[in-house]
């Protein structure tokens, strides 16, 4: 065991594919030198690593190949490669996609990925016409092309080392709705879409959540829903599946006023089958939260003159907000929405709405608990003297 372990010394093979990777820290230079040796096979490996080192015991350095632009894989080529190779979620490689198609590709697809400079990139970020999360958003698979890119040796140096963070900007948060406006809205809602929009206002449930949800996970008796699958779309292909975090696979717990409506509900799609999905559209079809924002939702908004313009995604925050402003313990809901922390709950979702009471709950508080004296005990001399 130790006689192997010496052969492959400053050599490590990558489980799932394969591939041998040389490493090795050298007196020097600040970053240890770590790479693709772009082979499965370990004697090849070896040969590898023992030019490397020698290179290093006579050099100080690796001495890097000279390629000529001409030579060097486009970016667009090398975008390809890791997106052949990357391990990810189906639909984050599909968001992935689009973003590199609409954003990236277009400025650097023609490139060759190694003339791309730190400058380069930053002059690119200067010219998006977005907030800095969009920004991150853009920026996020063009880092990891990068990083693959420089793992496999296609480029020397990763230009992202040189790339100033992006400094977070305040975006503008929409309105949630008040229990007012929902009522508002509720009200100015056609019969077939009421049970829907009530579950996803106080459920806090997402809409992916409630396309997935079958009736045999709806317990109405004890007022429970099991998120155990969703449904999503990627490239127009409906895709039902595990939901993406382990959080996210809970029981809902479900108010009176939701399980009237899915009572309600259950008389159109429950249909004596538990394996039918609970809400669908009017052709029967599971539903798709952009034909819902666009035929009802916003039809809605505007029959009930609310000026706020959320989309169906927008219950959860309504949802977030509603609860804590009604002073519903953080932990329930955090468990009733599927996060893992309650730090997401105020970074992403709370939205602070003015109230008439606000500042004085504290005031009332300390005040009931104030030992005030009783009129009959007040001494009218000493309040006449005081005069």
């Amino acid at each position: 065991m130790a006689k192997k372990k010496k052969l492959d010394h400053h050599l490590y093979q990558d489980k799932d594919s394969g591939i041998w990777y040389f490493q090795k820290k050298v007196r020097g230079i600040v970053k240890p030198y770590k790479f693709s040796l772009e082979t499965t096979s370990v004697v090849e490996a070896r040969r590898k690593r023992d030019k490397y080192l020698k290179e290093i015991e006579l050099h100080g350095q690796i001495l890097q190949p000279e390629v000529t632009s001409s030579e060097a894989m486009l970016f667009g080529e090398a975008a390809v490669k890791w997106s052949e190779i990357v391990q990810i979620e189906e639909t984050t490689l599909d968001n992935y996609r689009k973003i590199m198609n609409a954003h990236v590709l277009p400025a650097f697809g023609n490139w060759h990925i190694d003339t791309i400079t730190g400058l380069d990139i930053e002059l690119f970020i200067s010219k998006l016409k977005c907030g800095s999360k969009t920004k991150q958003n853009v920026l996020t698979p063009f880092r990891d092309v990068m990083k693959f890119a420089k793992k496999h040796k296609i480029i020397q140096t990763n230009p992202f080392d040189d790339v100033e963070p992006i400094k977070k900007t305040k975006s503008k948060k929409k309105r949630p709705l008040s229990l007012d406006e929902i009522k508002l809205f509720l009200d100015s809602l056609g019969d077939f879409w009421k049970p829907l929009l009530i579950f996803l206002f106080f459920t806090g449930a997402r809409i992916a959540e409630a396309a997935g949800l079958k009736w045999k996970r709806v317990d109405l008796v004890n007022g429970v829903a099991k998120i155990r699958k969703t449904i999503v779309y990627v490239r127009g292909k409906k895709i039902y599946k595990r939901p993406k975090t382990e959080s996210s696979v809970r029981d809902i717990k479900l108010p009176k006023i939701v399980i009237e409506a899915l009572r309600e509900q259950r008389k159109r799609t429950w249909k004596g089958n538990g394996e039918n999905f609970v809400f669908l559209n009017t052709k029967g079809d599971n539903i798709h939260r952009h034909t819902i924002n666009n035929s009802v939702v916003r039809p809605t908004l505007k029959k009930a003159g609310i000026s706020s313009n959320i989309s169906i995604k927008d219950t959860r925050a309504t949802y977030i907000t509603n609860s804590l402003d009604e002073n519903e313990r953080m932990s329930f809901i955090q468990k009733q929405v599927g996060h893992t922390t309650t730090r997401m709950i105020v970074d992403h979702y709370y939205r602070y709405v003015p109230a008439p009471d606000d500042g004085k709950r504290l005031e009332e508080a300390w005040n009931s608990t104030s030992i005030l004296p009783d009129q009959d005990d007040v001494d009218l001399e000493d309040i006449e003297n005081t005069v």
